[in-house]
């Protein structure tokens, strides 16, 4: 039978037509529409693209993909093409199963290592659902064919009905999305021959990690010829969505009003780059994204409203519907699959044949550097730098790296060496003496991915608690090096109490303008300043996780008196600022009453530092010391504490579990745990060692060891007891 002949009796077997088109599309729709779709629309303020640039690109592949499917289906003959048919609507609907049905949580997606096989019942309960559905359809086919047709429809419309509800709950498109910055090469690295002000912001570069590498490697000394590393710098905030709007504007976000509004108003008041555009001086700017400050054309000569050429834009579009389409396959397929479709979406860190987004920048760097410009000019350049996930090595090559404090040490030297190449160039262009430099991070490393070395201080803190987790001390600690005018020498050290927060001032003042913005000076600040700072840790995951869209997550407030590395430095206010109120987050214990751990219970409240996230019934201590703040009624008597709890002793691989206890620094007694499962603890604490009011009560855990080191598991925790209730008696 020849091809036309075939075409002939398709036409004329219209039976066939129905379930083969119906399953097409719903295969085509499902991965190419509607996935897509759904992952934009609970993901819109993460996403730089707008939806109405996206949609043109989803609907012609989708509509693409299922007619050729519905064409190569129909070419099929009697049983073979029924079979083929039921796979296909089989596949859609698996597809569909997998990513609404069967959705695990694999944390943020944020470039770190996923431990697939923690996951391995998820992976076996995917496989079951995919090998049952697919065997029914490959042996049923002909019971179900006649059904595809009404059941593809009925799938479609679900599907559509729960994008309308997605798109009509979403918050409306931000409005950075609608500006666009001109990432020129010609104009990115022009400087003016007379003065620049410079902000080179290394996303996450950790203070102490840049301590550690000028004690082993002096290059990194020599290159920064003229520059005070300000080792007691401090951020405001754990991540850069507001941290960036703190660096230029000096303003600390508060939560009381939605994010967007603020930075839009904080820019267009009191920002560095506002004043120096309205001082004559060309302004621009290069954000890591478009959502960390406003690109409104007041502010910056290289952002406002103007469109990328049309061929750009199209890139850009095409671009980004092949990385929503990898997000879709990431969700849609069975867990054993998707580590082939893990990445970290819209940043640009060299997948495949692509460069590393700051090699790029290094490249143009390197080959654009010029001193040309009659104006003045502030350039703020801001790129991955330290951030996770480390991929980049100290020469610049991609590499994988590991995921912990080393392969974050390589990546900061790659961006040190960025820093470097800077340097240079405006040495060799003759700008370097006129040109005043800010090479600075936006925040530490949060979650305490890397954790903190302090060895380089003298850590004679006396007697006093860690109440703050170390996690959230290394989120605070930003690099700050500045280079003044004219200034050269050996790189100085400073622990002046300085803030990312005083950036914009100290430019102001420095050049002696009218419009000055509030706060204080770097350089008015000595070693021995005393200065009490605040910073705003919140979990940034929920903001992720879509639990808060227009404000952060609920923030606590830290007051930092002495070196921002000592924990002994630390302290909590217990003042949260929530969604537009605030909230005094430790409330009066009732003595008597019984306190749970884990997701259900309220012990949240009362835990400092040493404590991992609830789980199921339970809470695990997390390190060498866990720590309660306990906010109680004044007593003439002795109180009594009482813990339920199990001991991690590895499989027995471990005797014995101890824990020491203190209260507000005073020794009071020791539990030692030597058999597995929950039981009671019980210890007086005397009426001497009590606080007027808030009770610090610490748990120090000598035994405790990750499950890693064990090689019992990929967990590298560091456990030692699971509480899972607490009762304080008078």
């Amino acid at each position: 039978m020849t091809i036309r002949e075939r075409i002939q009796q398709i036409f004329h077997d219209p039976e066939k037509w129905g379930p083969t088109v119906a399953a097409s599309f719903l295969l085509s729709l499902t991965l190419l529409f509607f996935g897509p779709s759904y992952l934009y629309y609970t993901n819109i303020l993460e996403i730089p693209y707008l939806y109405t640039d996206l949609v043109w690109v989803f609907v012609i592949h989708s509509l693409v993909a299922g007619v050729i499917l519905s064409i190569l289906s129909l070419f099929l003959k009697g049983s073979v093409h029924q079979r083929v048919v039921v796979l296909v609507f089989a596949l859609g609907l698996l597809f569909w199963v997998q990513g609404h049905i069967l959705v695990w949580d694999y944390g943020i997606l944020n470039g770190r290592e996923i431990v697939w096989n923690d996951y391995l019942l998820n992976g076996i309960i995917d496989s079951a659902v995919w090998i049952a559905i697919l065997g029914v359809a490959l042996f049923k086919a002909p019971s179900f064919y006649k059904h595809i047709a009404l059941a593809s429809v009925l799938l479609l419309v679900v599907q559509g009905g729960g994008l309308a509800a997605e798109i009509y709950q979403a918050p409306d498109e931000p409005e950075w999305k609608s500006y666009t910055i001109g990432y020129d090469d010609e104009t990115m690295f022009e400087f003016s021959k007379e003065q620049n002000v410079i902000i080179l912001v290394l996303d996450s570069f950790q203070s102490d990690v840049f301590q550690e590498i000028i004690d082993e490697e002096d290059e990194y000394r020599e290159m920064l010829d003229g520059f005070t590393y300000y080792r007691n710098a401090m951020g405001g905030f754990p991540t850069t969505y507001a941290s960036v709007t703190f660096i230029l504007t000096g303003e600390y976000y508060d939560n009381s009003i939605p994010i967007q509004d603020f930075i839009k108003n904080a820019f267009l008041e009191d920002s560095i780059p506002l004043i120096l555009k309205e001082n004559g001086y060309r302004v621009d700017l290069f954000p890591l994204e478009g959502a960390e400050l406003y690109l409104g054309d007041e502010i910056a000569s290289n952002v406002g409203t103007q469109q990328h050429s049309r061929v750009d834009k199209d890139v850009d579009q095409q671009k980004g519907a092949m990385e929503l389409y990898r997000l879709t396959m990431f969700r849609y397929v069975p867990h054993f699959l998707k580590s082939e479709f893990y990445f970290m979406p819209f940043v640009e860190l060299g997948d495949s044949d692509d460069l590393h987004r700051d090699v790029v920048f290094y490249n143009s760097l390197i080959s654009s550097t010029v001193a040309s410009s009659e104006a003045r000019t502030f350039k703020y350049y801001h790129i991955w730098g330290a951030h996770g996930p480390y991929t980049l090595n100290a020469q610049l090559q991609q590499e994988d790296l590991p995921q912990d404090r080393s392969g974050a040490k390589e990546q900061s030297k790659a961006a040190l060496n960025i820093a470097g190449e800077l340097i240079t160039q405006l040495k060799r262009q003759g700008i370097y003496d006129n040109s005043i430099i800010f090479i600075i991070s936006d925040h530490g490393t949060h979650a305490g991915r890397i954790g903190l070395n302090t060895g380089s201080l003298d850590e004679s803190a006396g007697n006093e608690i860690q109440t703050v987790g170390e996690g959230v001390i290394a989120s605070g600690l930003p690099l700050m090096l500045v280079k003044p005018f004219n200034s050269d020498g050996d790189m100085a050290i400073s622990d002046a109490p300085v803030t990312l927060g005083d950036v914009p001032h100290t430019i102001a003042s420095v050049l002696m303008l009218s419009d000055v913005p509030s706060g204080p000076s770097i350089f008015s600040f000595s070693d021995s300043s005393d200065r009490d700072r605040k910073f705003y840790h919140y979990n940034w995951s929920q903001w992720l996780d879509g639990e808060y869209h227009t404000y952060l997550p609920p923030m606590s407030e830290y007051s930092v008196s002495g070196h921002s590395w000592l924990p002994s430095s630390w302290k909590p206010t217990f003042r949260i600022y929530k969604p537009k109120e605030v909230v005094i987050s430790l409330p009066t214990y009732e003595y008597d009453s019984v306190t749970q751990f884990g997701i259900k219970g309220t012990a949240q409240q009362y835990q400092l530092a040493g404590w991992s996230g609830p789980e199921e019934g339970f809470t695990w201590t997390s390190g060498p010391l866990a720590v309660l703040a306990v906010r109680t009624k004044n007593t003439d008597s002795d109180l009594t504490l009482t813990i339920t709890a199990s001991p991690y002793l590895g499989g027995e691989v471990i005797d014995q579990q101890r824990m020491i206890v203190a209260v507000n620094r005073q020794y009071v007694g020791e539990w030692v745990f030597e058999q597995s499962g929950f039981q009671e603890k019980t210890i007086v604490i005397p009426r001497e060692v009590l606080e007027e009011e808030i009770q610090y009560v610490a748990f120090e855990l000598p035994d405790a060891v990750s499950p890693s080191d064990l090689g019992l598991s990929e967990d590298k925790r560091s456990l030692a007891i699971a509480v899972h209730s607490m009762r304080i008696c008078s």
